[in-house]
């Protein structure tokens, strides 16, 4: 069982077409920091599943070793980070012949409607996510939600299997004490969002995603027996910050093993 991570960055990339920050020209010359957008790959038992479909979709499934068809396509919220790549999905649904299982939140989908209403004219290509979840690749997998300040609100991914528990936390921001309590605590992996290193002096109502100074505070943070750090913005440079033993920095192309 694996999960590998298509893209690391924020919802803008690194690098950011227009800046030439140090972070920025090291990324383009195909350096540590080049970072696409979110988008994950679930694999155990024959199967695949795709966590989100980012702006950058195309790029990180064209660039794979062989054709991929996922079993499965969950999406966690409507935001063009983490939804634009679902137009090749469902392209490929509708002009292909494929049979995606797409699934979203209840309240996500008129979003995704909203936004791709060339696929819906016929009815929702997208499932409603049942609240207990849904079972591939050997997980039990779930979406809750969560706080991301300034943008509203997100889901995270839950995943559960005899002997494993994973949540998978790219956007969100002072997620309450009984959210944490019942779907964060005794992780053997914690995949958390931390767009920068430390936004202390950046006004609370204008964030909408933890920095890394506060990541290293959260109780049930410092309790997961791993964590990788994901949504990584221009502003983290991974070759110049250290972190503590059980926990790392993720990149385009890891893949963890899970069990």
């Amino acid at each position: 069982m694996t999960l590998t991570f298509l893209g690391t960055a924020d919802s803008k990339g690194v690098p950011r077409f227009w800046c030439a920050c140090p972070v920025c020209q090291e990324a383009r010359t195909g350096g540590v920091n080049r970072r696409r957008r979110t988008a994950l790959l679930l694999r155990g038992e024959g199967q695949t599943v795709l966590l989100d479909a980012g702006v950058d979709l195309h790029t990180q499934l064209a660039g794979l070793s062989g054709p991929l068809l996922p079993d499965a396509v969950l999406i966690s919220h409507a935001h063009n980070d983490h939804i634009l790549g679902l137009g090749d999905l469902l392209d490929f649904e509708r002009y292909e012949g494929g049979n995606l299982a797409i699934y979203a939140p209840p309240p996500v989908i008129p979003h995704l409607a909203e936004r791709f209403g060339y696929a819906f004219g016929e009815g929702s290509p997208v499932l409603p996510m049942p609240p207990n979840g849904v079972q591939f690749a050997g997980f039990n997998i779930r979406l809750f939600g969560v706080p991301h300040g300034a943008n509203g609100s997100s889901h995270a991914y839950r995943l559960d299997c005899p002997g494993f528990r994973a949540a998978l936390v790219t956007d969100a921001l002072d997620i309450p004490a009984r959210v944490a309590q019942e779907w964060l605590t005794d992780l053997d992996l914690l995949a958390l969002g931390t767009s920068f290193a430390d936004e202390s002096a950046c006004e609370r109502g204008r964030r909408s995603v933890y920095d890394i100074r506060e990541a290293l505070a959260l109780p049930w943070a410092r309790a997961a027996r791993r964590v990788v750090l994901t949504h990584l913005s221009h502003a983290v440079d991974v070759r110049r910050l250290e972190l503590p033993d059980g926990w790392a920095f993720a990149s385009d192309g890891l893949s963890l093993d899970l069990k």
